[in-house]
């Protein structure tokens, strides 16, 4: 059995496995795993975080992992590979690309777990000498129009510019709980923890915890609603954000009015001016 995972990881090194990766096969492998390091990659929200005894639940096309608070829609995945990730702590990745390539999902397999491998690769369809354009994340930018490319490029060079980078700031120092939702079409992922740090080089704003990092690029997002409403039967600040298209990336939920108090403040003074 070893030397026959040796030899996957081996190939490995110089090929791509494309499957035919179901929710059905993916659920019983993920639920085989004692755990997993999973990253979620688009163009204007990016995550990490590790799901421990992940156990999946599957509905016709649907996937969700309600323990990490994720779904997959593979009605909008374009391609599942295996391939090998050297620069990685986990010798192998299984990476899901979505249709638009504008979402990935990349699930670390430790070492310790190669033995649910054999689960995938009998799911085996062909292997490729270069990974193939379908499953690569897209490097094309959204089509806007010259006053919201100016906007972008104003939030690149001056992150302090952008009122959500305050609010965001704002709410790591309260040192208390955010709760953030992300709203791709392949994938859709909630998380609720307590922010360790921040860091914002040149218009992104990143949040870690022990055990996650949410990265936001702000240059994507050109508009933020802030209301207040109840959340698990407290008063709590819930901050929507769009692209310039209308389409929402995220909200972010504090249990708090200080949070929306702050967001008043913000927009007064921006009224002001």
């Amino acid at each position: 059995m070893a030397s026959a995972l040796n030899a996957i990881s081996s190939a490995l090194g110089n090929e791509f496995w494309e499957l035919n990766l179901t929710p059905q096969v993916c659920g019983t492998f993920l639920s085989q795993l004692d755990y997993c390091k999973v990253r979620l990659l688009s163009p204007a929200i990016s995550c990490s975080f590790q799901i421990d005894e992940p156990k999946a639940i599957t509905e016709n096309e649907f996937l969700c992992l309600p323990g990490a608070g994720l779904n997959i829609d593979f009605r909008e995945t374009a391609n599942a590979f295996l391939l090998e990730a050297p620069l990685s702590e986990s010798p192998i990745e299984l990476v899901l690309t979505s249709r638009d390539r504008n979402e990935q999902l990349v699930i670390e397999i430790p070492q310790a777990e190669k033995n649910t491998l054999r689960l995938l690769t009998k799911e085996l369809v062909k292997t490729h000498d270069v990974l193939p354009k379908s499953a690569i994340l897209t490097d094309a930018k959204r089509h806007l129009c010259s006053c919201c490319k100016k906007r972008r490029e104003e939030t690149k060079s001056r992150i302090s510019s952008h009122p959500l980078y305050h609010i965001i700031s704002f709410a790591c120092f309260l040192k208390q709980e955010v709760c953030l939702d992300f709203h791709g079409f392949m994938t859709s992922c909630s998380r609720t923890f307590l922010p360790a740090r921040e860091c914002h080089p040149e218009g992104i704003i990143s949040l870690a915890s022990l055990d996650s990092v949410i990265v936001v690029d702000l240059g994507e997002v050109f508009q933020s609603i802030g209301r207040l409403a109840d959340f698990e039967g407290e008063k709590s600040t819930i901050f929507q954000c769009y692209n310039s298209h209308g389409k929402l990336l995220l909200s972010l939920t504090q249990q708090n009015r200080k949070l929306f108090e702050a967001w008043d403040h913000i927009n007064h003074d921006a009224e002001d001016e």
